[in-house]
Order: C-alpha cells, then structure tokens, then sequence
C-alpha cells in the first residue's frame, strides 16, 4: 500500500487538470518554468480557486496508499515507500509541497500560486524518475 515520490508526483500531476486547478496544456507549459510568476500568469483567479479540490483529491489518493496529506512534512512521509524523506532535496521539496500548504491553506495570506508553483516543482523534480 505504500507509494513512491514518482507515484506521488504522477498523481499529483493528474489531479492538477482533473480538479480544472489547470488545463492539460497549461501544465505542459508550467512543469517548463513552474515559478510562482509564471503561475500568475499563466492561471486565472478563478482556476486557482479550485485548489481546495485538487487537495481533496490528492489527499485521499494518499489515504487510500497509507498516507495522510495533513500530517506529511519533509521529516514526516506517512505510507511512503522507504520511510520519511531524507537529504537536502527532498526534505525541502516535501515541505514546501505539503507542510507549508497544510500551514496556510485557508489562513490569511494565503498565497495558491505559490501552492501551486511547489506542485508543479514536486512534479518536475520526482514524477521522471532515471531509469
């Protein structure tokens, strides 16, 4: 039941089109130069606004593979294969992806380009894994 980063990443980056937070050909454009500008403009307010879904929806996959999306940090990985991150890129990268969401989403100040821009980050860095 467990789940890797790629399987992660790949199903992190479905659910970025299937919760409309973007289009297919938006995301091709973004996971090219996935900076929070770049989110900005390439995303309309109201596309952004569907965030909370795309949460949902990566959330339960992650139950569903023994995670839990409230809880993971980059120190903190429940149901991922191999145990908790480690090392200086994924540390960073897990945070950035889960506990800084988990931290602001909802909250005042809230920033869903960010959000989205260490998504996309996640995707690119994990989702291609070498063969």
């Amino acid at each position: 039941m467990a789940f890797t980063d790629a399987q992660l990443a790949g199903a992190m980056k479905g659910f970025l089109v299937t919760s409309e937070l973007m289009t297919q050909q938006q995301q091709d454009i973004l996971l090219e130069n996935s900076t929070e500008s770049n989110v900005g403009e390439t995303l309309s307010a109201q596309q952004l606004t569907n965030f909370g879904a795309y949460w949902q929806a990566l959330g339960a996959w992650m139950a569903g593979q023994g995670g839990n999306i409230a809880t993971t940090t980059g120190t903190n990985a429940p149901g991922r294969q191999g145990g908790n991150p480690a090392g200086l890129q994924l540390i960073p990268l897990y945070n950035d992806t889960f506990n800084d969401v988990n931290a602001h989403l909802n909250q005042s100040g809230w920033k869903p380009g960010k959000a989205v821009a260490n998504q996309l980050r996640f995707v690119s860095v994990l989702g291609n894994p070498p063969a």
